[in-house]
């Protein structure tokens, strides 16, 4: 039987997930040992990335005004085999809002479709921007990226987007 235990998590676990786990296992070990002695038994880490802690935390306020900013899509750049990078896909992603997630600038292609990891893994192209080919189009969208993707691989996909834009509409800008 277990006397003592202490709680640590991946760090790209979300917040509510990893504070739930150890609510969980502190109401156990309080119900064993009672409130007061409960302590000398149960210890839980906080080892949750800020990093990684405020780009959730962004993502979910992107997805909660999605419809006030009128976005298009939301773009997720960063390693597919990212945990991190994962989970940031998944929060639009269950809101119902397009999003997409990229490994590299080179993904977003010049024929407009994007190659993206899909939340269960698969790697996938489709169609990327709807309606590209009107010049007074606007294009709205939300980026994030992964806790450790460099800001090249940021840029570099903003630049393509832009790039893309430019080519289909046929707009000097």
């Amino acid at each position: 039987m277990l006397d003592k235990v202490g709680l640590a998590n991946q760090t790209t676990m979300y917040k509510k997930e990893t504070r739930a786990i150890g609510q969980l296992m502190q109401k156990a070990m309080m119900k064993k040992f009672g409130p007061v002695d409960a302590k000398d038994h149960y210890l839980e880490f906080d080892t949750i990335c800020d990093a990684t802690q405020e780009r959730q935390d962004a993502i979910h306020e992107l997805v909660e005004n999605a419809s006030e900013l009128d976005l298009d899509f939301i773009l997720v750049v960063g390693g597919w085999d990212s945990s991190n990078t994962a989970h940031l896909l998944e929060i639009p992603q269950k809101a119902g809002i397009r999003s997409f997630h990229i490994n590299k600038a080179d993904c977003i292609g010049a024929d407009n479709t994007i190659t993206h990891r899909t939340m269960s893994g698969d790697i996938v192209t489709e169609k990327f921007i709807e309606d590209i080919e009107d010049a007074g189009k606007t294009v709205v969208m939300g980026v994030t990226s992964g806790a450790s993707t460099p800001d090249k691989a940021v840029q570099d996909s903003l630049s393509s987007i832009f790039m893309l834009k430019k080519l289909q509409s046929g707009k000097e800008e």
